[in-house]
């Protein structure tokens, strides 16, 4: 497969794999949040005050947001949560997690490695009768860096990587 090719028909992952160092907490519906941004600081020259340098600083990683309806998984996601809780008050430290988009199929489109994931914060169902819509929970992780996950060669995608 070429990237070049025009006649490439780019899937849409319709949802998302959280596997936390090997606990799968399930399949997601919505995704928010993977991404970074640069930091910058600028040092104004001296002489005739044209230019204004960037320089490079931190990166910041955004706070990665997967939503679902309640079901199956949740009780997964419950356990794994409390067990993280009990962990971290016993000095344990950031683990690693991986997120996969999936296709109609099932199937790996792409798929990201994090490091230094911690649970952030986890939102339950809010119930209101006179507005049916599935109720959701949204699970929230920090971290500290984003990487391609080299498990995955789908159509040898990573193959210079490995």
């Amino acid at each position: 497969m070429s990237l070049n090719d025009p006649t490439l028909d780019p899937v849409v992952s319709v949802y998302f794999r959280l596997e936390v160092d090997n606990v799968d907490l399930g399949v997601f519906t919505q995704c928010s949040g993977l991404g970074m941004e640069m930091q910058f600081e600028q040092y104004e020259e001296g002489g005739g005050g044209l230019f204004v340098q960037q320089l490079p600083g931190r990166i910041r990683y955004n706070n990665l947001e997967v939503t679902r309806p309640i079901g199956p998984w949740t009780a997964q996601t419950m356990s794994w949560l409390n067990a993280m809780n009990s962990a971290l008050l016993h000095g344990f430290e950031p683990t690693t997690a991986r997120l996969s988009a999936l296709d109609p199929g099932g199937d790996i489109v792409f798929a990201w490695q994090l490091q230094g994931v911690l649970p952030a914060r986890w939102t339950g169902p809010s119930f209101d009768v006179t507005s049916p819509s599935p109720v959701t929970e949204t699970l929230e992780l920090a971290y500290t860096a984003i990487l391609l996950d080299p498990s995955d060669t789908t159509d040898d995608l990573f193959k210079d990587a490995l």
